[in-house]
């Protein structure tokens, strides 16, 4: 069931109703909301459900027996073991099992394997890290175990961020099922502009730029440099517009059913280096990386800068390896790791810190900055999309290869689109929400709200295309 479908339009508008008008039993009200999100997942396919409930399950008693035990170590144990168990054998048992044969037949053997027919559940990424971080969390002392199942089943659940995020914690997310939930109209509004906006950037921008893209990328050989060029600004677009408008939807759900949710993205296209873009870019999973594994990480040689760049590049790689399968995410998140360098030369050498400073402080430098970033991030991104290996080299070579040609019309129909996003978000970037327009500007705001309305009416792609990040 996709946000961007009339099945999930209706599914929403019942159990919006059934939480706020039909059902106020506060009891009820949680079972309500706890057979809607399983519902939302099983509409997939019910086998799954099974794996969530163990997850929850598991990190639920763990978290109960945490405090009191004398096997603490024992118990998180218990809990890393079968959260990443589970998401090891769904995600990457295949890729492991090909890459053994690979390095054997590198050093002369030839081996026989086969590989396994499996369907990885969706949002299995994403779930395992929000119940792992729990158990985590009570573990160093932080929070203290939920008592109630049923609210830490909805933690876990909670339908409009089960997919694909954002990531939630429990010390911030979980207490919002213990409350009483009073509705709120100013809420409402603010999820309705989240919604609105949303499905702007999912079915008008991302949709439409991903019919370019996928043509491009399927077919690098009938193009252009330059068309190859920007087929990785464009699928840049894609992806950004694709999973920050997930998560807008997500968030806007949220607050129509009383919840709050993190931000997950906070304009990152306007970043002046690729570390700041990764300060802005899907927040919740770079913070589960940086407090669960990079501090630690880090830790194990605090004052050697040789190790933090170590440390910074083995992060990313296992962020780009938590994307998929492949070496395509492995050295997309490599490459990203080797970008991080000149910030962490900078922590012990003075001029190199402010140079960098003038760069962000520079107006002119500072957008100069902005479109190397930009770019950058764009071509590292073409082995985000390529299927393997050999793919990203073929469309790196063609790219680089300068021959000669315009872009197409079928590109040049987009960009007008794309860069009037890019105007609208550059204006709008200091704001809390995308129509915090002046209080003396009410007219131009509801001008927005029926603009972005008809726009999505008539250029919105309607074919229920997936979000991007529904595979990962």
């Amino acid at each position: 069931m996709r946000f961007n479908s009339v099945e999930f339009l209706i599914f929403f508008a019942i159990i919006f109703l059934m939480l706020w008008g039909l059902i106020r039993h506060r009891k009820i009200n949680k079972l309500v909301l706890l057979s809607a999100s399983y519902l939302f997942y099983g509409w997939w396919d019910y086998r799954f459900l099974f794996l969530m409930f163990t997850s929850s399950l598991v990190d639920f008693l763990v978290g109960y027996h945490l405090p009191k035990s004398n096997h603490k170590k024992l118990l998180i144990g218990l809990s890393l073991t079968v959260n990443l168990g589970l998401l090891m054998f769904f995600k990457y048992f295949n890729f492991f099992i090909e890459a053994t044969a690979d390095l054997m037949n590198l050093i002369g053997l030839k081996p026989h394997y086969t590989t396994l027919s499996i369907i990885l559940p969706v949002g299995i990424s994403f779930y395992t890290f929000q119940t792992l971080s729990y158990s985590l969390d009570i573990y160093k002392g932080k929070i203290k175990p939920e008592k109630s199942f049923i609210n830490f089943l909805n933690f876990v659940s909670f339908f409009p961020q089960l997919v694909a995020g954002p990531i939630e914690r429990a010390a911030t997310f979980l207490p919002q099922f213990r409350k009483d939930r009073v509705f709120n109209y100013d809420n409402a509004v603010q999820g309705m502009r989240l919604l609105l906006y949303g499905f702007f950037k999912k079915m008008v921008i991302a949709d439409n730029v991903s019919l370019r893209v996928d043509i491009i990328f399927a077919n690098p050989e009938n193009f252009s440099s330059l068309e190859l060029f920007f087929g990785g600004i464009l699928f840049f677009i894609q992806l950004y517009t694709d999973f920050s408008g997930y998560t807008d939807i997500a968030r806007g759900c949220a607050k129509l059913l009383g919840f709050d949710l993190m931000r997950n993205f906070k304009v990152p296209q306007f970043s002046t280096s690729i570390p700041e873009m990764w300060s802005k870019w899907h927040i919740s999973l770079t913070t589960w990386f940086r407090d669960y594994f990079f501090i630690w990480l880090v830790g194990l040689n605090r004052k050697s800068t040789l190790w933090r760049i170590i440390a910074t590049i083995i992060l990313f790689v296992v962020i780009g390896f938590w994307h998929g399968a492949n070496y395509t995410f492995l050295i997309f998140g490599l490459l990203n790791g080797i970008y991080f360098i000149p910030k962490i030369l900078s922590r012990k050498n003075k001029k190199l810190r402010q140079l960098l400073a003038r760069i962000n402080n520079h107006s002119v430098y500072s957008k100069l900055a902005m479109l190397f970033t930009l770019i950058l991030s764009s071509t590292t991104v073409i082995f985000f999309r390529s299927q393997n290996i050999t793919e990203a080299g073929e469309y790196f070579r063609r790219m680089l290869s300068f021959n000669h040609g315009l872009l197409s019309q079928f590109t040049l129909e987009v960009l007008p689109l794309c860069f009037g996003f890019f105007a609208f978000e550059w204006f709008m970037k200091e704001k809390s929400h995308p129509f915090e327009i002046s209080a003396y500007h009410p007219i131009l705001r509801k001008v927005m709200y029926v603009g972005l309305t008809i726009s999505i009416l008539l250029f919105g792609y309607f074919g229920e295309d997936p979000f991007y990040y529904f595979q990962f």
